[in-house]
C-alpha cells in the first residue's frame, strides 16, 4: 500500500473506535455499580457485560448497513460514516446522568448508546479490514491484513492502559463518582484528526478495479444471501474461537483481575491485562505475514489444534489461583488468540469477492462476534456463579477451538482465487 495518508486514516480511525468501543468493557464493574444497582457485584457486572453484549450482538444489522453502502457507494464513505456513528454516542456516555439521579431511565439511555456503537462497529472494522487487504499486492495481503487486526488490539490496549492509569490515581469513591467518565471524554482527543484524514481518504484500489469493468451491486445483501450463504456460514463458524478469545482474554480477564487479586496494587492490577493484549497484536502480525507464504487455512488449522491442548493444559496452573499462574496461562492463550486473529482478514477477503466482499466480511465476522464473542464474558460470569470454578473460561476457550476446528474442515483453500 503506497498512499500513506489513506493508509493512516484506515488503522488509526480503527485505534480510536476499537478504544471508543471496548472500554467500556474495561470499566463494566463501574459501569454495573453506577448504572445497574444489584443486591451483589457479580450480578451488577452480569448487567454490564449484558449491556457490553448488547452491543457486540447489534453488529451484524451495522455490518448490513456499512457493508451496503460499501458496496455500492465506495469503501471510504462507509469508514468515514461509522467513524461519526462511533464518535458522538461514546461522549454522550460520559454525559449520561446515573441510576441514582433518574433511575431507570439512566439504564434504558445507556442500552440504546450501546445499540449506536454496535451499529458503527459494524461496518467499522469490517471496512477496516476489506480497504487494507485490496490496497495490498497479492503477496502481502496476509500482512496488511493483520495490520487491521493489529490497529483492532492497539485500540484494545489503550482502553487498558488508561484504565490502569485511572485505577491507580483515583480512589475507588471518585472512580465510582465521576472518574469513569473519563475514558467516554478523553476519546475526543484523537476524533477530529482521524475525521479529517478519512474524507481525504482515497478509495480502495481492489474497488475501483473492480467497477471498471464489473456493474456495482444493486441490492449488496440480497446477492450476498443468494449467492455467498454458505461460505458465510461457515466463516461464522471459523471465527467462533477468535470472538470468544478476544472477548475472553481482553474484557472478562480485565474485571476477573479487577475482582480476585485485591492484593495487587490498582495500578499492577490493571496492568495485568495489558501485556497480553499486546501480545495478541505481536502474534497476528507475525501470523498475518506468514499466512502470506504457508497459506491462511493451514496456520488456522493449526493454532485451532493446538489451542485446545493448551487450554487443556491450563487447568492445573488456574486452580492454584496464583498471579504468576494466571499470567502464564493469559499469555500464552493470548499469543495464540493472535495467531488466529492475524490471518483472519485476508481468510474472510479471500473467501467472498469485491462484488460484495465488504457485505460479507460484515456479515460473517460480527454475527460471530455476536453469537460467540459478546455473550462469552456474560456467560462466563453465570456459569463461574453456578459452578464456582476459575477454570470454566479455558473449558469455554477449549470448545471455542474445537468449534472452529471443525468450521475450517468444510473450507476449501482458495487464496486469492476472488480478487475479481
Amino acid at each position: 500500500m503506497k498512499n500513506t495518508k489513506s493508509f493512516l486514516a484506515c488503522t488509526i480511525g480503527n485505534i480510536i473506535e476499537w478504544y471508543e468501543f471496548i472500554v467500556f468493557g474495561y470499566f463494566a464493574h463501574v459501569i454495573g455499580a453506577v448504572f445497574f444497582p444489584a443486591s451483589s457485584p457479580l450480578l451488577s457486572l452480569f448487567k454490564a457485560f449484558g449491556v457490553f453484549a448488547i452491543g457486540i450482538m447489534v453488529r451484524p444489522l451495522g455490518g448490513i448497513l456499512f457493508g451496503h453502502i460499501g458496496d455500492k457507494f465506495g469503501r471510504k464513505s462507509a469508514l468515514y460514516y461509522s467513524m461519526i456513528l462511533m464518535s458522538v454516542p461514546t461522549f454522550m456516555i460520559g454525559l449520561l446522568p446515573t441510576y441514582e439521579n433518574i433511575g431507570i431511565w439512566a439504564s434504558i439511555l445507556l442500552i440504546l448508546i450501546r445499540l449506536l456503537q454496535g451499529l458503527a462497529m459494524g461496518g467499522e472494522y469490517a471496512g477496516t479490514m476489506t480497504y487494507l487487504v485490496e490496497g495490498a499486492e497479492p503477496k502481502n495481503k496476509g500482512f496488511y491484513g493483520s495490520i487491521a487486526a493489529l490497529s483492532l488490539v492497539l485500540g484494545m490496549a489503550l482502553g487498558s492502559l488508561l484504565s490502569a492509569f485511572l485505577h491507580n490515581i483515583l480512589s475507588p469513591e471518585q472512580m465510582f463518582k465521576w472518574g469513569w467518565r473519563i475514558p467516554f471524554f478523553i476519546s475526543s482527543i484523537g476524533i477530529i484528526w482521524a475525521i479529517y484524514l478519512r474524507l481525504n481518504l482515497k478509495e480502495s484500489k481492489g474497488f475501483l478495479e473492480f467497477q471498471k469493468d464489473n456493474p456495482i451491486s444493486k441490492l449488496p445483501i440480497k446477492e450476498a444471501f443468494s449467492k455467498d450463504l454458505k461460505p458465510i456460514l461457515i466463516a461464522i463458524i471459523v471465527q467462533c474461537y477468535l470472538a470468544v478469545g478476544m472477548y475472553t482474554l481482553t474484557v472478562f480477564y480485565s474485571g476477573y483481575a479487577q475482582q480476585n487479586f485485591k492484593d495487587l496494587s490498582p495500578l499492577f492490577k490493571g496492568l495485568l491485562n495489558t501485556p497480553g493484549v499486546l501480545l495478541i497484536g505481536i502474534a497476528a502480525l507475525i501470523f498475518g505475514k506468514l499466512s502470506d507464504k504457508w497459506g491462511r487455512k493451514k496456520i488456522l488449522t493449526y493454532v485451532a489444534i493446538s489451542a485446545i491442548f493448551l487450554c487443556l493444559f491450563s487447568v492445573p496452573l488456574l486452580e492454584e489461583k496464583d498471579v504468576s499462574s494466571f499470567l502464564i496461562v493469559h499469555l500464552s492463550l493470548s499469543f495464540l488468540t493472535g495467531a488466529f486473529l492475524g490471518p483472519i482478514p485476508s481468510f474472510l477477503a479471500d473467501c467472498f469477492s469485491v462484488k460484495t466482499r465488504y457485505t460479507c466480511i460484515a456479515l460473517s465476522n460480527n454475527l460471530s462476534m455476536g453469537i460467540f464473542g459478546g455473550t462469552a464474558p456474560m456467560v462466563i460470569t453465570y456459569l463461574m456463579s453456578v459452578f464456582y470454578k476459575d477454570v470454566v473460561p479455558v473449558y469455554y476457550l477449549m470448545l471455542s477451538a474445537g468449534i472452529s476446528f471443525i468450521g475450517l474442515l468444510f473450507i476449501k483453500d482458495i487464496q486469492g482465487e476472488k480478487d475479481v
